[in-house]
């Protein structure tokens, strides 16, 4: 799988959770709400830019990337339905994400074989 691929599926991850964010905010304004669009889409632009990063240097594989995927078409689909979509939209792209957070963490070393008791090392210095 190609990095390009990859930071695609983490930008669609987070502009879902950019339009459900942007949703629910206008959602919730009845006045100006092209004010509160633009705050919380400011407010969301590093949450995509995150997202895609974090998925462009994680190790996702086709395997762990179509459940990505298919949580954020989800998210794209849920997202228009009324009041309850865009929480929605929000839940799948924080289930996105987790998925590719979870796949960028460290591997696990290898312990070296050599365990050494507190009293062997205390015993070793004069």
């Amino acid at each position: 799988m190609t990095a390009w691929f990859r930071l695609l599926v983490g930008l669609l991850i987070g502009v879902i959770g950019l339009i459900a964010m942007v949703r629910l905010i206008s959602g919730g304004f009845p006045g100006s709400v092209l004010v509160a669009e633009l705050f919380a889409g400011l407010a969301m632009v590093p949450w995509v830019i995150y997202a895609g990063w974090r998925a462009r240097h994680g190790r996702l594989t086709p395997r762990t990337a179509v459940p990505v995927v298919l949580v954020g078409l989800a998210g794209l689909a849920s997202v228009w339905w009324g009041t309850i979509g865009p929480v929605l939209a929000l839940a799948c792209s924080l289930t996105g994400f987790v998925i590719i957070w979870v796949y960028d963490l460290p591997s696990r070393r290898k312990p070296s074989g050599r365990l050494v008791r507190l009293d062997d090392l205390q015993q070793r210095r004069p």
